[in-house]
């Protein structure tokens, strides 16, 4: 049985600010003037302000996040997501999503339902590579039920119960330098 195709993880960083924008977030995510954004009662010195505004935003965001994960979860070759934040900066989110390949994700991003949710959480992403071709992978198994998978973890130095796998690269050899006008005979 051949190896099935490496997945392609998409990644996208979004940032909130310390402050929302009540012109973007508006009043009911803790914009100014807002019932409990903290502007007239205790923490207008800054002692706690950006905290508590940024996790008002945050849950905003997350009902927003989830969503469009939802509406990539619908779209043909999605295999998982997740939706994280980040602990030690609660206005960092991390959407990752694992697809059957490039083409899959790039599909999902043109769905109509994915523009709709998607779309207006791109205000806060942060400008980094996106999509990323996994090339090695370790699990945990629920339960090893073959002895060739045990002396395979065995032999890779794994713990008994995980398992790995590498896969091989489907980019092009000469992917870094193929372009129009570009190529190996330069």
């Amino acid at each position: 049985m051949p190896d099935p195709a490496p997945p392609v993880l998409a990644q996208i960083i979004f940032r909130l600010p310390a402050t929302p924008d009540p012109t973007v977030d508006g009043p009911a995510l803790g914009g100014p003037g807002s019932e409990g954004s903290g502007l007239d009662g205790p923490g207008v010195d800054g002692s706690g302000l950006a905290e508590s505004v940024s996790d008002v935003a945050g849950a905003g965001f997350a009902v927003s996040a989830r969503a469009a994960l939802a509406a990539l979860a619908r779209c043909a070759g999605f295999r998982s997501g997740r939706l994280a934040r980040a602990l030690d900066a609660p206005g960092t989110w991390l959407l990752t999503t694992e697809w059957d390949g490039p083409g899959a994700w790039r599909r999902a991003l043109s769905s109509f339902d994915v523009r709709c949710t998607l779309t207006p959480l791109l205000v806060h992403a942060v400008d980094a590579p996106g999509s990323f071709e996994v090339l090695a992978e370790v699990t945990a198994l629920a339960e090893v039920t073959a002895s060739a998978e045990v002396a395979a973890s065995a032999a890779a130095g794994l713990a008994p119960g995980r398992s790995s796998r590498v896969y091989r690269s489907d980019r092009a050899a000469d992917a870094d330098v193929a372009a129009p006008g570009l190529g190996l005979d330069r």
